[in-house]
């Protein structure tokens, strides 16, 4: 696999990230640092399989005895997981955590005032 396909394979990556996971940077390096846990176990140790390789295949001696496939197996891990994510899955969930902590609040706040009269004998 030569630099230039490499470059294209991790702007294409980079792409993805900022689709998927609304993490916008200038490098791919930054982009994986950025989403962090936002990317599963085995994708971030894809990207930085990708990171590592990148070094690698800057330089022509080391690229040639680069396996591609190993390249290939991350970049497709890597793809999968990010495919799989769902753009506003987060935003969702968070949104549903917020409306069922208010509904116990106010859930609370009437139980309150049904013991308090209960208590003070008007009801």
């Amino acid at each position: 696999m030569d630099h230039l396909r490499f470059q294209t394979m991790q702007d294409e990556l980079r792409g993805l990230i900022a689709e998927r996971l609304g993490i916008r940077a200038p490098t791919f390096a930054k982009a994986v640092r950025k989403a962090g846990r936002l990317l599963p176990a085995p994708a971030r140790s894809a990207a930085q399989t990708l990171i590592t390789m990148e070094a690698r295949l800057a330089h022509p001696k080391l690229a040639a005895r680069t396996d591609p496939s190993q390249i290939e197996a991350a970049e497709t891990t890597l793809r999968s997981a990010l495919e799989r994510h769902r753009p506003g899955a987060m935003r969702a969930w968070r949104r549903s955590l917020l409306v069922g902590e208010i509904a116990f609040k106010i859930a609370a706040v009437i139980v309150a005032i049904l013991v308090f009269l209960r208590i003070s004998g008007l009801a």
